[in-house]
């Protein structure tokens, strides 16, 4: 006779395997249907699956929504939890250019979908809430990194919040031009923004003598 132990895993596998078919179907009919006309009723019914057990796992379509983007920018998540902790200057420029070009990348990437959330930005205050969310922890880190780079020696002394809120601000607006397709050369542009941020738009004049 099997325990409620034995079969616990089991239902978890279940709830795993139709939170994953929710996903993948609501993924689907936001890319058919765009953000304003997907509902519940229409993810629920291509995934064959109750209008309640949708509700069971997610607060609504913008919960939904939110844990699709955030599945496809599971990459550039993952180099926030790294430890930023360049041993020359060379190797820290390196590490952001890496940052912003994969965020312009897997924006290209996911570009439909991309665009949806685009659409849900302007309408949604959860989706827009969400996204600040993670633009603010983005912030956090970047300040962090600018605070490590200073101590090591590596930057100049400045506000690093300030600076850091600055940079991350700018990579937001581009990852909304990459989505629009109004960028095309995404090394470029990630080398261009590196550039910016080492070594600014000016340099003092040479002292004369």
């Amino acid at each position: 006779m099997k325990t409620k132990a034995d079969k616990r895993p089991r239902r978890y596998l279940r709830s795993r395997i139709t939170r994953k078919l929710i996903l993948d179907t609501a993924l689907n009919v936001f890319l058919s249907e765009g953000y304003a006309k997907t509902t519940i009723a229409k993810i629920s019914e291509q995934a064959n699956v109750g209008y309640g057990t949708v509700y069971s796992h997610f607060k609504g379509k913008d919960d939904i929504l939110n844990h699709v983007v955030d599945g496809v920018m599971d990459e550039f998540y993952n180099f926030l939890d790294l430890n930023f902790t360049p041993s020359s200057y060379e190797e820290a420029r390196e590490i952001f250019f890496q940052l912003i070009r994969t965020a312009f990348v897997l924006s290209d990437r996911h570009r439909p979908i991309m665009k949806v959330y685009q659409e849900a930005l302007g309408q949604s205050e959860q989706v827009t809430g969400h996204w600040q969310s993670i633009i603010d922890q983005f912030i956090r880190n970047a300040t962090q990194s600018i605070i490590y780079a200073q101590e090591a020696g590596m930057a100049r002394r400045f506000d690093p919040q300030i600076g850091a809120k600055a940079y991350i601000l700018l990579i937001d607006r581009f990852i909304w031009e990459v989505v629009q397709g109004k960028e095309g050369d995404l090394d470029h542009l990630a080398a261009v923004l590196t550039d910016m941020l080492f070594t600014g738009f000016f340099k003092a004049p040479a002292h004369r003598k």
